[in-house]
């Protein structure tokens, strides 16, 4: 069954109507050849920016004339390795050899056409490929790319309505990309004003609460010039949890999973992964943790990676398993918080720490509120990031959604339902007849 094309437009082949040229290396061995005269444009070039106006590499004028060189508006294809990348030249330029590009020296079509046409390619470059390791399109078989047009002022009603499409799709991204660090921000916002008691300001009006009780003879701490609220405390680290240093033979929990700084993401307090102790086998001793307990990477303490766990397993001995003499849930977003991370990082005379000691952890204040509140904090928490995480989910379907809107609009572009088609902008059969006589004159002139 034939192709069915919108109103006025025509099928051929894009070599019938456009010439491809195929880029080359002038030879290496004559640094004359280089300079800053021409950009030489490479794939790496064409997948960095649409319109090229530079690159990594340049051509001298001696250089020029050992290359094939293309005019401004000729469409630069890539079409060895990583298939379909486009670009357009900003600038008389030239490519290496795995660079197909389209230039049509008639002037019929409109260079902006051919660049948006060209953006639709991959799917069929890959197709008709070479099955060698490394994929390639030929110049031969890139010639017969099949190549549907409108009449031109058409084309140059698409290319105008596609700009302006592109253009409000760069705008969104553009706001979309900044929704993590905002929701980054949020959490960390929300942590601040937990453990300073922000967080609960208005629930405590009104409400009697029992302070807590210190249980373990105080310590040296560092200073926090912190406002507290009432009934909270400012307590070293030492008074409120405890460093669970048992180390023990990892081939007799064999079933148990290892926990590794590796296997936790930054800033999180994510799990990135559950890797069972056979599977590594490990040789040296390693700390053996309960259910509940925090474990936190002594390593690279600016790295925050920490997990609050929900199983019993082994630790590297790079990790610090942690209980808590107050509500465990509330040390661990303590622990995850700015305040905390600050503290962890910087040692008395303030600089960076690769590591942070027992001494060094024990002597970090905790602001510790009754323990009513501390369970009305994790639930508020909770509760928000909760929020946070929906929205980061919603995030991520959109950005989906919007990230294939670029295809979307060619393939309606392409499809002649982007703009309205008129009856006075003729048949672009005339226009491939025009085509066509004027290549048959230049063939003839050469």
């Amino acid at each position: 069954m034939a192709k069915q094309l919108p109103k006025g437009w025509v099928e051929t082949l894009l070599g019938n109507v456009t010439t491809i040229i195929t880029g080359n290396t002038p030879s290496k061995k004559i640094p004359e050849y280089y300079g800053n005269k021409y950009p030489w444009v490479k794939p790496a070039d064409a997948n960095r920016e649409e319109v090229l106006d530079s690159s990594e590499e340049y051509l001298s004028e001696l250089g020029s004339t050992k290359a094939r060189m293309l005019p401004v508006g000729a469409v630069m294809v890539t079409c060895i390795g990583n298939l379909g990348n486009v670009a357009i030249a900003g600038v008389t330029c030239a490519t290496n050899q795995q660079i197909n590009s389209i230039v049509d020296y008639t002037e019929k079509l409109n260079s902006k056409f051919l660049f948006y046409y060209a953006k639709r390619l991959k799917p069929w470059l890959i197709d008709n490929s070479t099955s060698t390791t490394i994929s390639m399109v030929n110049k031969s078989v890139f010639s017969t790319v099949p190549f549907s047009f409108p009449p031109r002022a058409e084309q140059d009603r698409i290319v105008a309505k596609v700009d302006a499409l592109m253009a409000q799709h760069a705008a969104i991204q553009q706001s979309m990309e900044r929704i993590p660090q905002l929701l980054k921000e949020f959490r960390q916002q929300v942590l601040t004003q937990a453990v300073t008691g922000k967080l609960t300001e208005e629930w405590r009006v009104g409400k009697e609460l029992e302070g807590w009780e210190e249980t373990k003879e105080r310590k040296k701490y560092r200073e926090w010039i912190l406002k507290l609220p009432l009934k909270w405390k400012m307590l070293p680290f030492y008074s409120v949890a405890n460093i669970d240093a048992n180390l023990v033979d990892p081939n007799k929990y064999l079933d148990y999973v290892l926990v590794a700084p590796n296997h936790i993401e930054k800033l999180t307090g994510q799990l990135i992964e559950k890797v069972l102790t056979r599977d590594i086998k490990p040789k040296s001793d390693k700390h053996l943790f309960k259910a509940g307990s925090i474990v936190y990477s002594k390593i690279r303490p600016y790295l925050s990676k920490l997990i609050l766990t929900d199983f019993d397993g082994l630790c590297s001995a790079d990790m610090y398993p942690i209980s808590s003499e107050i509500n465990i849930h509330y040390l661990f977003l303590f622990m995850k918080s700015a305040e905390f991370l600050n503290f962890a990082t910087t040692a008395g005379e303030r600089s960076v720490l690769p590591k942070i000691n027992q001494k060094g952890l024990n002597q970090i204040p905790v602001p510790v509120p009754p323990l009513q509140e501390q369970q009305e904090i994790v639930r508020r928490v909770e509760s928000l990031f909760e929020k946070a995480t929906a929205i980061e989910q919603r995030y991520e379907q959109l950005k989906s959604q919007i990230d294939s809107l670029p295809q979307a609009i060619l393939h309606k572009a392409f499809k002649g339902e982007l703009v309205q088609q008129l009856d006075s902008d003729g048949s672009a059969s005339e226009l491939l007849k025009e085509i066509e006589e004027m290549r048959m004159d230049s063939k003839k002139r050469k």
